[in-house]
């Protein structure tokens, strides 16, 4: 059983035109090449579609061969084909069956899946993306919503030094000082576990210890943890998000994020998750929730007597305050 094939040495690029032999007793033989090997220690290429198939020698020579179907039939008469794929792609039953469960998942992923998707990408997504991802957010925040921060070295130092209890001097974490007329008292992670606390918050709390502003950070640290924004990312923009893990482009986590960030209000079961991780490290730096709940309070009096109500306009936080929370912090 014979069939034509094209070979290549190794030690240049011609091509030579040559005839490779299947034994009855299972050997390949290429007579004009001295090679006579048994078959089981020859690699033959799985079929693919009408690729041509690779025959590699144990020497380092290869053969590229065309003719699939008479591989094929030479492999099926010496009982050594394993070619799955080929007879998959060739089924049409089969064909059709695995189309109609990939747009199944497809779909199932874009609507009911949409946390078990989030949930899975905001895993996968490599924190070197991440990081990039929220650098080009807080630069393009800064060109459109934050300024420098008026806050006194004094008290920058006061809240670092807080700030570096709650990380355990983890240098993953960071905090950026920022101003914000815009967005008013206000503070967000990213997440590469940069956190941004807003002056106007800070000028809420009147703790001298600043512990009301402690607790925020808690909660936003929370918020990394448990990858709340980038998961809200990612079900907002679902579609996005699977197409570009799919094909390795994750550029959308940048190009979507300062937007998430400025106009997406956590749900309800993220703000809770982020409010108990909160309480849970203050209990652990031994301090009382009392002050945060107390700067919620100022929060509200603050949107109250800017707006004349006490909800917080959506694109300005993404932390709506409730009478809930506040009883959930005096506890």
């Amino acid at each position: 059983m014979k069939v034509n094939a094209k070979l290549y040495d190794g030690n240049s690029s011609i091509e030579h035109n040559v005839i490779v032999e299947f034994t009855q007793d299972k050997r390949i033989k290429i007579e004009a090449f001295n090679i006579d090997e048994p078959l089981s220690q020859v690699k033959i290429s799985t079929r693919l579609g009408n690729t041509p198939r690779l025959i590699e020698f144990s020497n380092g020579i290869r053969c590229k061969c065309a003719n699939n179907d008479k591989i094929d039939e030479i492999l099926d008469n010496l009982g050594a084909n394993n070619s799955s794929i080929h007879k998959l792609e060739s089924s049409w039953k089969l064909a059709t069956i695995s189309l109609v469960l990939i747009v199944g998942f497809v779909v199932f992923m874009l609507t009911a899946g949409a946390d078990t998707t989030a949930n899975f990408l905001a895993k996968k997504l490599p924190p070197s993306t991440l990081d990039s991802a929220s650098k080009i957010t807080l630069e393009q925040l800064d060109k459109s919503y934050l300024h420098k921060s008026n806050l006194s070295s004094e008290k920058k130092a006061q809240i670092l030094k807080l700030f570096k209890k709650l990380s355990n001097n983890d240098p993953h974490y960071k905090l950026h000082f920022r101003s914000s007329p815009k967005m008013g008292p206000n503070a967000f992670a990213l997440p590469s576990g940069d956190i941004v606390l807003i002056d106007e918050l800070v000028f809420l709390d009147k703790d001298p210890n600043l512990y009301g502003v402690l607790g925020v950070l808690a909660h936003e640290k929370g918020h990394y943890v448990y990858k709340h924004g980038l998961k809200g990312l990612i079900k907002g923009t679902i579609a996005t998000a699977v197409i570009s893990y799919i094909t390795g482009d994750v550029t959308f986590v940048a190009t979507a994020l300062p937007t998430a960030l400025i106009t997406t209000k956590y749900s309800r079961e993220y703000e809770t998750q982020a409010d108990s991780y909160a309480k849970s490290e203050l209990k652990r730096l031994h301090i009382s929730s009392k002050p945060l709940a107390n700067i919620f309070i100022e929060m509200e009096k603050y949107y109250k007597k800017k707006y004349g109500n006490s909800s917080t306009p959506n694109w300005l936080s993404t932390h709506p305050v409730t009478q809930k929370r506040i009883e959930f912090f005096e506890k």
